[in-house]
């Protein structure tokens, strides 16, 4: 059999820079060069690419897997992403066919501004709720907890799958949730506390105790997270995720329920905060924006009726007089 060239010096490369990342980042680099190295490997083995050397590869080869990606309905952002991970590796190795790829297939152009994506609608986040606390099943129970935490706690995925049993504190009158594992670890980002909304505590109970019982029917050690990895792995992956989200989906789609991401629910969050009138600068802590900017350029989309009644509120009296419009 063929030697795999690629998944031989990723781990060297992984050697490397090893200590000089931080290690969610690290495992995340680990499993996905894992992951490109069986799709390269067996590309090879067709003999759709020349190698899977990342000494070797071409500017073709990287096109070859390019074509193969999209073909089974990879999305170009992902795509985007694993060619930065895998250009890190051939820049390490000297290879800059990387390079030659992008100057020759991609035609770039300057990245234009798309409008905000929609939150997660009210509908859909009631029907999570109701199916959260009627379910029996852990792996749809699980699901709704991933939704949730973006919904009513603004969580990014990243970081709710690095969440602490001990962070979440669902009971008393300021339920919350503090997030110590964040987006920008040790550069911009922040730990935060923020508040969670619309009293599900009582599904965080039943949730914990379900955990409880799973773990202790698996007989595996309690590693204290909210999702518990399995695999010996330090945390669970994004793509399990999106199955705990996509079980979640399969249970509600006979009601009406469109496809949606789990970033979706952390647009409502902050959606929903700017339409009961929380100030922006509080809605932006609580998303662990690093500017108001980024929560007015892709969250403050006002609904019609909500800025008609502040600005008739404002308008409306002044001093105690009437305005005319």
């Amino acid at each position: 059999m063929t030697k795999n060239q690629f998944l031989t010096d990723a781990e060297e490369y992984l050697g490397r820079i090893h200590g000089n990342t931080a290690p969610s980042t690290f495992d995340e680099k680990r499993r996905k060069l894992m992951y490109y190295s069986k799709i390269l490997y067996n590309l090879q083995q067709q003999k759709v690419i020349s190698t899977c050397n990342p000494r070797k590869i071409t500017a073709d080869d990287i096109h070859a897997y390019v074509t193969y990606r999209r073909s089974m309905g990879t999305k170009d952002t992902t795509i985007r992403k694993d060619l930065a991970l895998i250009a890190g590796l051939m820049d390490y190795l000297g290879n800059n066919e990387m390079r030659v790829y992008r100057s020759i297939y991609i035609n770039k152009k300057p990245k234009s501004y798309t409008g905000r994506l929609d939150p997660l609608p009210d509908s859909t986040i009631d029907k999570v709720y109701a199916l959260a606390r009627t379910t029996k099943s852990w792996r749809i129970l699980e699901g709704c907890v991933a939704i949730i935490l973006g919904c009513a706690a603004g969580l990014r995925p990243q970081e709710s799958k690095m969440l602490s049993v001990d962070s979440v504190n669902y009971e008393g009158d300021c339920p919350s949730v503090h997030v110590i594992h964040v987006k920008g670890e040790d550069k911009w980002g922040r730990e935060r506390t923020v508040p969670m909304n619309d009293g599900v505590g009582d599904i965080f109970e039943k949730y914990f105790d379900m955990r409880r019982k799973i773990l202790a029917r698996r007989g595996t050690v309690d590693t204290g997270l909210v999702f518990p990895p399995k695999n010996g792995r330090k945390y669970v992956t994004q793509q399990s995720m999106s199955k705990y989200k996509g079980a979640v989906f399969k249970a509600l789609k006979d009601e009406g329920v469109a496809e949606f991401s789990l970033r979706d629910g952390r647009r409502a969050y902050g959606q929903r905060m700017l339409d009961r009138g929380v100030p922006i600068e509080y809605v932006s802590h609580c998303m662990g924006h690093d500017s108001v900017e980024t929560t007015q350029k892709y969250y403050a989309n006002y609904k019609d009726r909500y800025v008609l009644k502040q600005v008739n509120g404002i308008l409306g009296n002044v001093d105690g007089r009437q305005v005319a419009w």
